[in-house]
């Protein structure tokens, strides 16, 4: 089973990780001083914009930790640029056949037991598993950047599941991870009643996503592994 007490602790003391993580979340700062000053315009366009670069990071964190290099977070903007290329090529055409697939089941698919929520109930687990299949794939291409391992539907579809409870596994381990990292800093702000939107805080939070992005990578490098 994947650890995230190893991603956290390797988030935290990889090579120049204050370095990365402070450069990398100066993006991440501007997007959310966009949403918090109300520029709504603005903000959707930054947000896609910084939401693809942590895309590529992401991609190349996986990729780092699974072929053993010594970072996570990478330096290298070439490989940033090719990570992200090759992630557009292996998630948008998954999320596009699975995506319609699922849209198909569930419009004509009908449950034959009336009970309250059966067709929530329904929809639901049409869409996690269309979820752990494309999560699949993108792992699966992640792990060594091979294009090709992306459509290995044969290795998908027998580990999907697998993946997608080690997923659901992580994200309580996540969340209290951030209860780790921003609580005691959201505590001083409250007990000093300064706002949680003063920038000093927001700059924290985004020093904070970049370290998700981090322990991420790792646990799903970790999970690529088994």
């Amino acid at each position: 089973m994947a650890s995230i007490v190893d991603a956290f602790n390797e988030a935290l003391s990889e090579n120049m990780a204050i370095a990365k993580i402070s450069l990398y979340a100066i993006p991440v700062y501007i997007v959310l001083h966009l949403f918090i000053v109300g520029r709504m315009s603005e903000f959707y366009c930054f947000a896609i914009i910084v939401g693809v670069f942590l895309l590529g990071l992401l991609t190349q964190g996986i990729n780092n930790v699974r072929t053993n290099q010594r970072e996570i977070l990478t330096f290298n903007l070439l490989k940033l640029v090719k990570a992200i290329g090759y992630s557009f090529i292996v998630v948008v055409p998954q999320l596009l056949i699975f995506g319609t697939i699922g849209s198909l089941i569930v419009k004509n698919v009908s449950i034959p037991i009336e009970l309250p929520h059966v067709p929530l109930i329904f929809q639901i687990i049409v869409w996690s598993i269309i979820f752990a299949i494309v999560l699949t794939s993108y792992l699966s291409f992640a792990k060594y950047l091979k294009i090709l391992q992306g459509f290995n539907y044969a290795t998908i579809f027998e580990s999907c599941m697998d993946v997608f409870i080690g997923f659901l596994f992580f994200i309580p381990q996540l969340l209290l991870a951030n209860v780790v990292l921003i609580g005691p800093i959201a505590y001083l702000f409250s007990y000093f009643k300064v706002p949680f939107t003063h920038w000093g805080f927001i700059a924290y939070c985004s020093a904070v996503i970049i370290i998700n992005v981090s322990i991420l990578s790792n646990y799903m490098a970790q999970t690529a592994y088994e």
